[in-house]
């Protein structure tokens, strides 16, 4: 019996499998990768105010919220820190930086301040107080219990340096002595949490890719002369394949709340229907292809509504723009397994 080399289709299909299983792992494979040096440097009250208010969250560092604000309009804390209170109008670009400070205190102008301000909703007018006071105050009242820190903490104060993903940065005191632990990098946090963020939403999509591909190579082998693979029965039934798939690997894989055992599934149901709507596109079923993906979408949302609360209205928008944008690659494939066959 000849040996005949697997046809451009069955090879799209096993990549679309292997792509797929790949990217199924992204969340974990994230995770495991993540991790962000910290450091424990010592600290006087009253010295390395920058540092102190990077490791502290209830200090803020007024002179960098104000460093982008025009003299004239920084004139109201000018005065609160003279007199000891503001009360009146702030510009537009004053009350715009300083509307989200709620640390009790402040640096500024290398003095600390305690620190209130009230506003009036729907206007700019506020009164804002500040009252000097000593560093060693601040830091007393600041300062967190080394006994209640996580290992990462502990190692640091230990070692000099840890690394970690989510570490609480924050003042501490050991020893007599007070120590601020930040990151090395505060860019590096934000990089590393934008990777596990990625990985968290490629999982899905990589689930559902698995899934269209191992459906379609079922359709494939099952009836591999048939002149088109796909209608629009089969892809809905492709698409629906990727609910058990995500789940398998939800069950498998996954621990925690088990909401996930919902969103999840769902999350890549949203990219296989794709399939579908290729198949309809390539048809020219316009009203099929509307009602699928409406069906889709609100489908998800009650869904994500049903296991969430209110809240997942909100959170279903992103599996569903997600969803759909990933999506794209489905639809090729179910567009391009409409079509009449013209290989072997």
């Amino acid at each position: 019996m000849n040996w005949s080399p697997p046809s451009i289709r069955t090879i799209a299909v096993l990549l679309l499998v292997v792509v797929g299983v790949v990217l199924s792992f992204s969340f974990h494979a994230s995770m495991d990768s993540a991790s962000v040096t910290y450091t424990a440097t010592a600290v006087d009250p009253g010295e390395n105010s920058d540092l102190v208010t990077r490791a502290a969250r209830n200090i803020t560092n007024l002179d960098d919220q104000l460093a982008g604000t025009a003299t004239q309009h920084q004139r109201p804390i000018e005065r609160a820190a003279a007199t000891g209170s503001y009360t009146g109008r702030l510009g537009p670009e004053l009350d715009i930086v300083i509307d989200d400070i709620e640390s009790p205190y402040v640096w500024y102008n290398d003095q600390y301040y305690t620190w209130t301000i009230s506003t009036q909703s729907e206007t700019t007018n506020a009164t804002i107080r500040m009252q000097p006071t000593d560093p060693q105050t601040v830091f007393e009242d600041v300062v967190r219990p080394v006994a209640d820190a996580p290992p990462v903490v502990k190692t640091a104060l230990k070692e000099g340096t840890a690394t970690g993903l989510t570490v609480e940065s924050g003042i501490y005191q050991q020893n007599g002595e007070y120590y601020a632990v930040t990151p090395e990098n505060e860019g590096a946090v934000f990089a590393q949490l934008a990777k596990v963020f990625a990985g968290f939403v490629l999982t899905p999509v990589g689930r559902a890719y698995a899934a269209v591909g191992i459906g379609l190579l079922g359709y494939r082998f099952h009836e591999p002369t048939r002149d088109r693979p796909l209608t629009g029965r089969r892809a809905i039934a492709v698409s629906a394949l990727a609910i058990p798939v995500a789940l398998l690997g939800t069950i498998l894989f996954e621990t925690g709340s088990p909401s996930r055992f919902v969103t999840g599934p769902m999350s890549a149901f949203i990219v296989a229907v794709g399939t579908a709507a290729g198949v309809f596109a390539a048809r020219r079923q316009w009203l099929r292809l509307v009602g699928v993906s409406i069906g889709t979408a609100l489908a998800a949302i009650t869904a994500f509504a049903a296991t969430l609360g209110i809240a997942g209205i909100l959170f279903g928008l992103l599996p569903l723009g997600v969803g759909f944008t990933a999506g794209i690659v489905p639809f090729g494939y179910g567009y391009w397994f409409a079509q009449p066959l013209h290989e072997g």
